[in-house]
């Protein structure tokens, strides 16, 4: 299934760290969209998520669902882990 990365904006400190978990766990059961990774840092209110979904739509859809904002959506070409860099 293709990756796609998020990034989206929220006032700092807005969302605890027990909303992110209920978020993860949504993910985790979602039928359609499959967590990958994320980051997050809260106080100044930005989170990274790199997701599987069929497409970029369904994600945005998951995110509007759970009342996420999202600032964009790209897809994953290319990762890398510690220099080393393999397609996504």
């Amino acid at each position: 299934m293709p990756k796609f990365m998020s990034s989206h904006t929220l006032p700092p400190g807005a969302m605890k760290r027990e909303q992110v978990n209920g978020l993860a766990e949504a993910a985790r059961n979602d039928p359609v969209i499959k967590p990958y990774r994320s980051f997050c840092n809260l106080s100044e209110g930005k989170i990274f998520c790199v997701m599987e979904a069929p497409d970029k739509k369904s994600l945005a859809a998951w995110f509007e669902k759970m009342k996420v904002p999202c600032d964009g959506i790209t897809p994953v070409e290319l990762e890398g882990e510690r220099g080393a860099v393999k397609d996504a």
